[in-house]
């Protein structure tokens, strides 16, 4: 029996079903840089894992002029290097890897966020704050507390897999090469290419060698570090204490409470993030193209004056995915629409119970509107993407 992976196109009436040819990256004339990292740069879930992507073709190392493909940062805090291969003629992709994440050994927390804040090309505060959110908890001191290594490729050298194999035996109960096929598929009848992702080895590695990251680089300086963090620290605790993130969280729970499964959020915010003058709180969902911060329902609250408040109930959508549609969908009646997407004021009130739930009922009522239309693009997007 071949271990090959196989794709079959099924016809659910006829139960007739058709396999689908697996091709080569190379026959489609398909690269690496322009082609599967960004697929991976837009949709890092396709190598199995809830990454943040915080760097591509990043190369601020300072012995050395060498380029990583893609830097993550994964829930637990850990740096994932991920280096990319259309096919098996990387017989040195695991020492390429292995060589970048030993780089990435004594990063700290404030050079992670100035690349992130330059990839995104966005403030160092919303640096943070997505960051943050990401690890979900209060602070960054779980950040870069280890670094692991994914390999992506259609096919791999015997060089790598034998070499993978070893370094996990060496370490186990820990992964840290993680080595994924993408193994194209294409439908002769209608053209369509299908690209499937396996992970074969889950296994450790470790850093030979210890390069640090370039203090030229206006992103990654490493003065002020201690500052950064007692800083970082005080404001964490000081948001989730205080009024407004037991308010928004009400605000979460009333809405969801309401909403029937199939649209209701999976992922909430662990505090109301954001600065003095804005407060924001977000929920959305643990699938493509929804995102913390990218894609996803935002409620923001901004202080007037004295114990005032103005709330806003937004729909972030920054990857445009619907911007015709919800100038043409009727949602609210004082639904407003601007680059970021759709949004509803509403009155100014104190932090109180009913005004809890007048946002909880606006919520609601964006969340049942708009989530259909995203999914719905996204389905048509991945057919004509195939």
């Amino acid at each position: 029996m071949s271990g090959e992976p196989q794709l079959f196109r099924v016809d659910p009436q006829s139960r007739e079903s058709k396999r689908i040819e697996e091709v080569d990256f190379r026959q489609l004339g398909l690269q690496e840089r322009q082609d599967i990292q960004e697929w991976v740069a837009v949709n890092p879930g396709i190598l199995g894992d809830d990454l943040l992507i915080v760097g591509k073709e990043f190369r601020g190392f300072d012995r050395t002029d060498e380029r990583l493909d893609l830097l993550g940062v994964d829930p637990d805090g850990k740096l994932v290097v991920i280096e990319l291969k259309r096919d098996d003629t990387g017989a040195d992709a695991h020492w390429q890897a292995i060589k970048y994440a030993s780089y990435f050994r004594r990063a700290s927390a404030e050079q992670i966020v100035g690349m992130l804040a330059g990839y995104k090309n966005v403030s160092t505060e919303d640096s943070e704050e997505e960051l943050v959110q990401h690890l979900g908890g209060d602070d960054l001191n779980s950040l870069n507390n280890d670094q692991r290594i994914i390999l992506a490729s259609h096919r791999f050298a015997p060089e790598v897999t034998s070499a993978a194999l070893w370094l996990n035996s060496k370490t186990p109960g820990e992964e840290l090469i993680t080595c994924v096929t993408l193994t194209p598929f294409r439908d002769a009848d209608t053209g369509a290419l299908y690209v499937q992702a396996a992970t074969i080895i889950p296994v450790p590695g470790e850093e030979d060698y210890v390069i640090g990251i370039d203090t030229t680089s206006p992103h990654a300086s490493s003065t002020g570090s201690s500052n950064f963090a007692a800083n970082l620290k005080r404001t964490f605790q000081r948001h989730r204490n205080d009024e407004v993130t037991p308010f928004v969280k009400k605000v979460g729970k009333l809405a969801l409470q309401e909403l029937p499964v199939e649209v209701r959020p999976t992922k909430v915010g662990k505090w109301a993030a954001g600065r003095p003058d804005f407060r924001y709180y977000n929920l959305w969902y643990g699938k493509p193209p929804w995102r913390n911060h990218h894609v996803c329902y935002r409620v923001t609250l901004r202080p007037q004056d004295s114990d005032r408040w103005l709330a806003i109930v937004r729909f972030m959508d920054e990857r445009k995915l619907t911007s015709q549609h919800l100038e043409r969908a009727q949602i609210h009646e004082n639904q407003e629409t601007d680059d970021e997407g759709l949004f509803v004021k509403i009155g100014v009130e104190t932090l109180n119970d009913d005004f809890a739930g007048r946002i909880a009922d606006t919520l609601r009522q964006v969340i049942e509107h708009i989530t259909p239309i995203v999914d719905n693009l996204e389905e048509e997007s991945n057919e004509e993407e195939a």
